[in-house]
């Protein structure tokens, strides 16, 4: 009787050991359970930051490059419109500088003048030119005209009155050359060899630089004086 009593309490000491044990070990389970499961939402958080930060340094990258090339072609259009400026400012000067050329040369050159004749008279227009220049002389010392058709002083004045008139030399008819009042004022009548052109000129005589006209008077028809 009392060995049964015995076995009896000795084999609920061992369920309850073994109880226990379990427990323990289910205990055990479950904080091998619970870290891992943190363990693993860890890992699982950190490489979604990762990816992010990694999403986030592409983006950042990117948006750097694009604002790089941006700016780069703002730069760009800024010379661009720079070298514009430039050229259109060199261009003006250009053209500012040619026209003072250009005015140059015509103040030098005279502005002619040309107003209409008497309508009851032979004279279609008169013709003036301050900027007529004398047409030059090979002759020296006091003058006086020489109306000898030999003269050089004849050949000069033919000269002047060639270039008053536009008429070439070759294609001119001398009508009269005489004294227009003065030993060294000169006028003549001419004209192109088919009487299409008609003119009466007047020159005047400038100190070792020859004869220089002072008035062309263009002719409806041809005066032989």
């Amino acid at each position: 009787m009392h060995l049964s009593k015995l076995s009896k309490g000795s084999r609920f000491e061992n369920r309850d050991k073994r109880r226990k044990a379990n427990v323990v070990l289910n205990i055990l389970i479950g904080i091998v359970v619970i870290l891992i499961l943190v363990i693993g939402s860890q890992l699982l958080l950190g490489g979604d930051d990762s990816e992010q930060a990694s999403k986030d340094t592409e983006e950042e990258t990117g948006s750097n490059q694009i604002e790089n090339e941006k700016n780069k072609e703002e730069k760009d259009k800024e010379q661009d419109a720079e070298t514009d400026q430039d050229s259109s400012e060199e261009e003006d000067a250009a053209k500012e500088e040619e026209n003072a050329e250009e005015q140059s040369e015509e103040s030098e050159a005279g502005e002619e003048v040309v107003t209409e004749g008497d309508p009851n008279s032979n004279v279609d227009q008169i013709i003036e030119n301050p900027g007529w220049k004398p047409v030059g002389t090979s002759q020296s010392g006091p003058h006086s005209a020489q109306y000898d058709k030999n003269s050089q002083d004849w050949a000069e004045m033919i000269k002047a009155m060639s270039y008053a008139t536009g008429i070439s030399e070759s294609d001119m008819t001398i009508w009269f050359i005489g004294n227009n009042g003065s030993p060294n004022d000169a006028k003549g009548t001419i004209s192109s060899k088919d009487k299409t052109q008609n003119y009466k000129v007047e020159i005047t005589w400038v100190e070792n630089e020859g004869w220089k006209p002072v008035k062309v008077e263009k002719l409806k028809q041809t005066e032989t004086r």
